[in-house]
C-alpha cells in the first residue's frame, strides 16, 4: 500500500517526529473565532464565545471537553465553581457538506472488486454521520465519461438513505451493449450498467466543486464548510476539461480535498492536486477500507472542532478580556497550547446569571 497524506492526519493529535525531548515546529494549538463571529455579552452576566481549535499546522483537533480549556478575565483564572462554565461541541452553528465522488468508469465496474468499494464508501457514511446533530450532510454522486457526475443521493443526514443509493448501484442493467440501446448518452454495458465507457475525471472534479461552493455560499445555517472526497481507478480519457483548468480550479478552491486513487493506472500528481488533504495511492481493493476510513475521520472532526463557550462572569462594571486557553496532550511531547482573546463590556452585569 502505498500512502501519501498530510501529516497528522491519521492521528491528529499524536507527535509527528521522533520524540527528541522538544516539540517539533509548529506544534501547538490555535484557536479562532469564524468569519462574522464575535464575543456575545448579554445580562445579568452572561458570556458567549463561539470558535474553533486547529493545531498550528492545520490539523482540526476535535471533541475536546471543559476540561482542556482554562478561562481567564484580566490575567486572572476564572473559577469554574463561580462561573458555571461549559464548553461543548456545536454542529447545530456548523455545516460539512462533503460528497463521496465515485468512479464507476468501465474499466471499475469491470476490473475493481466493486463489493470492497461500496463496503468502504459505507463505511464512511456511518462514521460520518454517526453523531446525530453534529451538522454533516454527505451526498453520493458517481461519474464515467458523461459530461456531468450522476447524483445517486443529494445532501442529507440520513444515513439510511444513503446506505440504500450505495445498494441501488449493485443493480444489474445489462448484460450485453445491446442492453443499452435506450439511453441516448451512455451505451456501453461495463460489468452490469450502462455506462459510457469513458473517464471524465477533470469534468467531474469541477462540476463537484461548482456544487460544494455553492453549499458554501447557503446561510441556513451560521458556517459552512465541505468536502471532496474521490476515488477513481484511473485518469481522464474523456478530455472535456482541460487539465490546466481542473487542476487550477482545485488549487483555488476553499474545499477541502480528498483522493483515493486504485491500481498503476492513476495518475499519482493529479490524484495529489485533487486530494490535498488526504491523498491515498493503493495498490488493492482490500485497502480502500482504512483509506476510507482515515477520511471519514477527518473530515468529522473538521466539523466538530468547532466549540461553543458560555460562563456566567463574575465582573460587575468596566471594560475586560477574556482569554481562553486550550491545553491538549501531545504524546511524546510537551502539550499543545493555545489561546483566543476578546473583549467585553461589564458595565451592565448584575447577578442571577443562569445558563
Amino acid at each position: 500500500m502505498r500512502v501519501l497524506i498530510s501529516a497528522c492526519t491519521v492521528l491528529l493529535l499524536a507527535a509527528c517526529a521522533p520524540d527528541t525531548g522538544a516539540a517539533p515546529p509548529g506544534r501547538c494549538l490555535r484557536l479562532t473565532q469564524p468569519d462574522g463571529s464575535t464575543l456575545t455579552a448579554t445580562a445579568p452576566s452572561k458570556i458567549s464565545l463561539f470558535f474553533r481549535v486547529d493545531t498550528c499546522a492545520g490539523d482540526p483537533v476535535a471533541n475536546l471537553d471543559a476540561s482542556a480549556f482554562e478561562l481567564q478575565e484580566d490575567g486572572r483564572t476564572v473559577s469554574r465553581y463561580e462561573s458555571q462554565q461549559r464548553v461543548e461541541p456545536k454542529g447545530e452553528h456548523f455545516r460539512m457538506d462533503s460528497v463521496v465522488l465515485l468512479d464507476l468508469s468501465g474499466s471499475v465496474l469491470r476490473g475493481t472488486d466493486f463489493g470492497k468499494l461500496e463496503a468502504a464508501a459505507s463505511a464512511y457514511i456511518a462514521s460520518v454521520l454517526a453523531i446525530p446533530g453534529d451538522g454533516q450532510r454527505v451526498a453520493l454522486m458517481t461519474f464515467d465519461g458523461r459530461v456531468h457526475p450522476q447524483v445517486v443521493v443529494d445532501f442529507t443526514d440520513d444515513a439510511g438513505a444513503l446506505q440504500a443509493g450505495l445498494r441501488s448501484l449493485e443493480t444489474v442493467e445489462c448484460t450485453s451493449g445491446a442492453d443499452c440501446a435506450g439511453f441516448a448518452d451512455h451505451r456501453t454495458c461495463a460489468g452490469w450498467r450502462c455506462v459510457d465507457d469513458s473517464t471524465n475525471l477533470y469534468g467531474a472534479v469541477v462540476s463537484t466543486l461548482d456544487t460544494l461552493e455553492a453549499r458554501l455560499a447557503m446561510t441556513d445555517v451560521p458556517w459552512h464548510d465541505a468536502a471532496l472526497v474521490l476515488f477513481t481507478d484511473g485518469s481522464d480519457q474523456a478530455s472535456r476539461v482541460d487539465a490546466s483548468v481542473a487542476l487550477a480550479r482545485a488549487k483555488a478552491s476553499p474545499v477541502h480535498l480528498f483522493s483515493v486513487g486504485l491500481g498503476t493506472d492513476v495518475d499519482v500528481a493529479t490524484l495529489a492536486a485533487f486530494g490535498r488533504d488526504g491523498t491515498f495511492t493503493l495498490d488493492t481493493a482490500e485497502q480502500l477500507r482504512t483509506a476510507f476510513d482515515t477520511v471519514a475521520t477527518r473530515v468529522a472532526s473538521l466539523a466538530n472542532r468547532f466549540y461553543l463557550l458560555e460562563y456566567c462572569s463574575p465582573r460587575r462594571g468596566g471594560q475586560h478580556t477574556l482569554k481562553v486557553v486550550a491545553t491538549v496532550p501531545d504524546p511524546g511531547f510537551s502539550p499543545l497550547v493555545g489561546g483566543l482573546s476578546a473583549d467585553f463590556d461589564a458595565s451592565a452585569f448584575t447577578s442571577g446569571c443562569q445558563l
